[in-house]
């Protein structure tokens, strides 16, 4: 997932959940593709074709279901998929410990826009991205990391040189990033939300500790044995190994860990010891909000000269569709200009004396045709010999 710009899907048949889900993405400095629907089974549909990274929905819906209802389907397709569900002030209030005990959030109008954006961030950044007794100043954005082949390659090995049952990349905020292995048959969010504070207060013990530390973490227990390593400042691996792990576990960790953890920095760059990196919307390209077809928006293409006008396609009945920004092309080169031996300007002399309503005679339609049809029958070429011959350009239909 891209942190600057997450996949979100709306679902909401009073159409008002959309503008308040894009301003809040705008004040975060996100850059989200917006997929918004009207109904339950379409999120689903939505939800089937490609894994969003978060889903929020409305609590009454055009079905007989609600946004809890949906809430509970879509985290019975996907468990680590975050949810939010709002409700109206005309919507039965959920009591403390129902809302404690549920897999979403939820939330209830009339609330605070801070309200909203904290459970934004908490969706798509994790749960330590927004703590209750933090002040804004004191929340260090997380660096974006690409779960990338060659991370995975480096992740794999690791996990096969220790023996390990499961291998997870995971950030200080308790986001899984990525994992490796039987990672299917252990909680991963669960590893990820309860190493990552430890991970985390890392950066606080910089003035102790130095420069580009590295952590190891171990867990020895009865079910399961697990390590953890710092990637820096603001990642980590997890190596979870089924029950007791052998007593070579932990010098092999050390050993291979080590070497892994260096080639993944590598590719990582300077930003994984950042102790205070830039928004994570810095790092990336912004991409357009994806938007329905039925609300049209004007794009411009870049040229390099000056903009291109601004043509309004017809709109093609759909519920939806993602837009995408026109395609830049690089400028062509112009060859430089070559003088003309023996140059006379006195040509031009006679501009003035030209007739331009005789000049313009020249190309009027009518008359061209009436010039083809004085030919005779065995110099006239067909429309399909014209377009074989490359006379006229090929014509959409």
């Amino acid at each position: 997932m891209s942190t600057s710009s997450p996949r979100i899907i709306v679902v909401d048949p009073q159409q008002k959940l959309y503008h308040l889900v894009r301003a809040a993405m705008e004040l975060m400095d996100r850059r989200p593709r917006l997929i918004e629907t009207y109904s339950g089974d379409d999120a689903m549909l939505e939800l089937r074709a490609v894994a969003p990274d978060l889903l929020i929905s409305s609590q009454t819906l055009l079905e007989a279901s609600s946004g809890t209802i949906l809430a509970l389907m879509a985290k019975r397709e996907m468990a680590a998929l975050p949810v939010i569900v709002v409700g109206e002030e005309t919507d039965p209030e959920l009591d403390a410990e129902t809302i404690a005990q549920s897999p979403f959030q939820y939330l209830r109008r009339p609330m605070a826009p801070e309200t909203f954006i904290r459970a934004l961030r908490i969706a798509l950044d994790g749960p330590e991205a927004a703590p209750r007794d933090a002040s804004p100043e004191e929340i260090i954005p997380v660096p974006p990391l690409e779960y990338t082949d060659s991370l995975q390659k480096i992740m794999f090995d690791l996990m096969r040189n220790v023996n390990a049952m499961a291998v997870i990349l995971a950030d200080r905020n308790g986001k899984v990033i990525g994992y490796d292995g039987a990672a299917g048959y252990v909680d991963r969010d669960l590893f990820a939300a309860a190493l990552a504070p430890g991970f985390g207060n890392t950066i606080k013990m910089l003035p102790a500790l130095g420069d580009q530390p590295r952590v190891l973490k171990y867990y020895d227990a009865e079910r399961s044995t697990v390590f953890g390593l710092s990637l820096g400042l603001h990642h980590f691996i997890i190596l979870v190994f089924d029950r007791n792990a052998p007593p070579t576990a932990l010098g092999n960790v050390k050993r291979y860990g080590s070497t892994a953890i260096t080639e993944m920095l590598e590719l990582i760059g300077e930003v994984a010891f950042d102790p205070k990196p830039s928004s994570p919307a810095l790092h990336h390209k912004p991409e357009p909000h994806a938007k329905r077809k039925t609300r049209t928006q004007d794009m411009r293409a870049v040229t390099s000269a000056a903009a291109a006008p601004t043509v309004e396609k017809p709109v093609m009945p759909s519920s939806v569709v993602t837009q995408r920004p026109a395609a830049q092309s690089p400028a062509p080169q112009s060859p430089a200009a070559q003088p003309i031996a023996d140059f006379d300007p006195s040509l031009f002399d006679g501009l003035d004396s030209v007739d331009l309503q005789q000049a313009e005679a020249m190309f009027d339609p009518d008359k061209l045709a009436e010039s083809a049809l004085a030919l005779a029958p065995e110099s006239r070429i067909t429309f399909d010999d014209a377009l074989m011959q490359g006379i006229i350009g090929d014509i959409d239909e």
